[in-house]
């Protein structure tokens, strides 16, 4: 069965709360969503983060990128960009 990716990035959790809320639309449509996140950017390009996020969704894999049907995509504003 094909699904809608939603894929965001978020700092403090807003970011996530509105991606929770599309997935909710998405299954209520009777399609299958599936939230995923990305690691936190670091301005320490040494700084590594675990294979599992602490809170939230799981990172999201070149898989889930490759056979989604639709990709619903999020990102805070970063210094007003």
């Amino acid at each position: 069965m094909s699904y809608i990716l939603v894929l965001y990035y978020s700092r403090h959790g807003a970011t996530r709360k509105l991606a929770e809320l599309i997935a909710r639309g998405i299954e209520e449509s009777g399609l299958e969503a599936r939230l995923r996140t990305v690691p936190n950017v670091s301005q320490n390009c040494e700084a590594t983060e675990s294979n599992i996020p602490e809170v939230g969704a799981p990172f999201v894999t070149l898989d889930d990128l490759a056979q989604c049907a639709g990709l619903a995509l999020g990102s805070p504003t970063r210094f007003g960009n």
